[in-house]
């Protein structure tokens, strides 16, 4: 006869095996404590046989299989019978990402981490380009407070600087960190001079109209008012205008006013003669 043993604290079973015949009564068989003769049950899987109220009945049974724990996802297992995963806080289904939380019954995002996780990623962007802006000004601040900085290099140390306090601006913009838009980097020199050069060379083309192939004439004293105060003040001008690139902090020219046209005398309007008008009759009458 086969007889079936269980844990005597909680009717686990155990393992079955042929029963032992009564030395004293050959006609019957020894049932141990803790161990009966009833048949065991069909298991079905992730099931296990425990022994309970004179009854054979079948508990979850997760040994051996792989779970995750709630509460951070991480690897477990079940070591005993008759408990399910929710009853030691875990779960068969692995954590999708650091950024899901068991929530209800299953993985879902956790806003809060997400919202962490983009505000990181933006500062951290945000360290990177300041950090590069600000190498790519390193020991020049003195240097340009002294004036010893080319045009080309004064241009670049403002322009970082600009892009420095865009970097900031943007951080501190209403959306942010889950909308941002990262200032562009500086162009370089020369495409920001590209403007400046051309409006140069037009005010200068224009100011030549009235200055070339004069000079010797006016220094021989050969060119009419007009002529003489236009090649004066145009004279001037162009001057200005090369002044300005050097004063002024690239690309942002202050250029100078054009001069004021030649002032023509209050007397040099002289009235058209009317054609109706004709010369005096000069012939004897009769």
């Amino acid at each position: 006869m086969l007889i079936h043993q269980y844990d005597a604290l909680t009717g686990q079973y155990i393992s079955s095996r042929l029963a032992d015949s009564d030395p004293r009564n050959l006609d019957c068989w020894l049932v141990p404590a803790f161990s009966t003769v009833d048949e065991l049950p069909a298991r079905t899987p992730l099931t296990w046989p425990f022994y309970l109220n004179g009854a054979w009945k079948l508990l979850p049974d997760y040994r051996g299989r792989m779970l995750y724990r709630q509460d951070n996802g991480e690897a477990a297992e079940i070591l005993v019978a008759g408990m399910t995963p929710p009853d030691a806080g875990l779960t068969e289904t692995p954590r999708p990402s650091a950024e899901h939380v068991w929530h209800d019954g299953a993985w879902v995002i956790d806003p809060a981490v997400v919202a962490q996780n983009v505000r990181a990623s933006a500062m951290a962007e945000f360290e990177k380009r300041l950090a590069h802006a600000r190498d790519m000004n390193a020991g020049k601040a003195d240097a340009l407070a002294a004036g010893l900085l080319t045009p080309e290099e004064a241009y670049y140390f403002r322009a970082w600087s600009t892009y420095q306090l865009d970097l900031v601006r943007a951080i501190q913009r209403d959306g942010f960190p889950e909308t941002v838009t990262w200032p562009a980097e500086p162009i370089s020199f020369d495409e920001a001079m590209a403007p400046v050069m051309a409006e140069f060379n037009a005010r200068m083309a224009k100011a030549r109209t009235f200055t070339d192939g004069k000079a010797e004439a006016y220094a021989a004293g050969t060119l009419s008012d007009r002529k003489a105060y236009e090649y004066c003040v145009w004279s001037d001008y162009e001057t200005a205008l090369s002044l300005a690139l050097e004063r002024d902090p690239l690309p942002a020219v202050r250029w100078p006013a054009e001069p004021q046209p030649y002032p023509l005398p209050a007397d040099s309007e002289i009235a058209d003669e009317s054609p109706a008008e004709s010369a005096p009759d000069t012939s004897a009458s009769a």
